[in-house]
């Protein structure tokens, strides 16, 4: 009973910093120092009275495809120029961000408490974006960036939630009020990616939403109408308005487009980084002194800090090694989820699937793996999603 009480308590405090992270990086840091502490309590207290660990069967290929991709990373630690920077950055990458995942996947177990924990942090999300818009409206700033952070965080954890809303709105299986939630949440999400004007947003949407929707909308007449409307909606509002159909535009842009060509200049550069240091790279945390020493190009005009795309900050950093971890990691959740949602059709499969499509498509235009709030946000959605889809597993 003790036990429970502790669990939820956890569950709530793991909303809370959800939540308040974005707005306040100290109370979001206190909160996940709280909730870490009891995790670690209900550990002892687990193992203190002879009971193991209540890890589900079907969790443990994620927990191995995560210890991979983790260890590849250890390498690139020891030929880094500081490495007591590599080791407190992979600390944070591989256990601080990650642990949401963990505690979910020990202890929330309750379909219940978690869906009201989605509920209050989808709330959350849906305020964040009218926040975005807000200050677009109101010529706070020309792009929306919600409670906090770099203007691409918000948009970067749309592009994560937005397939999985959707998925909700168009799978049977979910509640008549989970889909009106849900389509509450779209509505108010799609503003804040607008607000947003991330490109890579919009490119990552286009290419992932049609994907996971092709399914629920073959042979159904309705909405086939009602999705072809709402996409002459969105053609409509981004033709209707210069400055987004500007930035469309400017997607292919890559002659006059400052930003485009820093972009394309970083990742020749990252590549040139993997090509001279192949096995290790450059070493974690390494990439921006190694980058403006040696491998700037003149193409980035800017100075960029970093290399704008996951997987070529990630080869540059850690070589061979760490980038064949990491694509294990990502082809592990996405292959998995796709085979499993082929077999049983399973909306949470499906869920887990276009969800970790988002990001990491969007991780090919933008550097998201070292955002603390973002990785945490995902790490929870991955542990959610897979309890609620293991326990409507054992419903059958």
């Amino acid at each position: 009973m003790m036990n429970d009480k502790m669990v939820n308590r956890l569950a709530w405090i793991i909303c809370f910093a959800l939540c308040i992270q974005r707005l306040s990086m100290a109370l979001g840091s206190i909160s996940w120092g709280i909730a870490i502490l009891l995790f670690i309590i209900l550990i002892y207290k687990t193992k203190r009275t002879g009971q193991s660990l209540a890890i589900e069967e079907s969790f443990k290929g994620y927990y191995q495809a995560y210890l991979i991709c983790a260890v590849s990373f250890i390498p690139s630690i020891f030929v880094s120029s500081d490495i007591g920077s590599a080791m407190k950055l992979f600390f944070e990458m591989w256990l601080y961000r990650v642990i949401p995942f963990f505690m979910v996947t020990v202890f929330i177990k309750d379909t219940a408490l978690l869906k009201k924990i989605l509920f209050v942090f989808l709330s959350v999300i849906n305020i964040d974006c009218l926040v975005a818009a807000t200050q677009v409206f109101l010529g706070v700033a020309p792009r929306g960036w919600g409670f906090g952070g770099n203007t691409l965080h918000l948009a970067s954890i749309l592009c994560v939630i937005i397939p999985m809303l959707l998925v909700v709105v168009l799978d049977d299986t979910f509640l008549k009020k989970e889909k009106r939630f849900a389509c509450i949440s779209l509505f108010f999400c799609f503003i804040g990616v607008i607000a947003g004007l991330s490109r890579g947003a919009w490119l990552t949407l286009a290419i992932v939403l049609p994907l996971l929707s092709i399914k629920y909308i073959m042979n159904n007449t309705k909405r086939i109408i009602a999705s072809c409307s709402i996409i002459v909606l969105v053609i409509g509002i981004f033709i209707s308005s210069p400055k987004l159909l500007h930035r469309v535009e400017s997607i292919s842009n890559v002659t006059t487009d400052t930003s485009n060509l820093a972009r394309l200049a970083v990742w020749q550069s990252g590549l040139n980084m993997l090509r001279d240091y192949p096995v290790t790279g450059v070493g974690l945390s390494s990439f921006v002194e190694v980058y403006k020493i040696k491998y700037t190009l003149p193409d980035d005009k800017i100075g960029l800090s970093h290399a704008h795309n996951n997987f070529v900050q990630i080869g540059a950093e850690t070589g061979i090694v760490g980038l064949l971890g990491f694509l294990y990691l990502n082809c592990y959740i996405i292959i998995r989820n796709f085979a499993e949602w082929k077999k049983d059709q399973n909306p949470f499969s499906l869920m887990l699937l276009s969800g970790w499509m988002g990001f990491t498509i969007f991780g090919m235009l933008d550097l998201t793996i070292d955002a603390s709030a973002i990785m945490k946000i995902l790490w929870f959605l991955l542990g959610t999603i897979l309890v609620l889809k293991s326990n409507q597993h054992l419903k059958r």
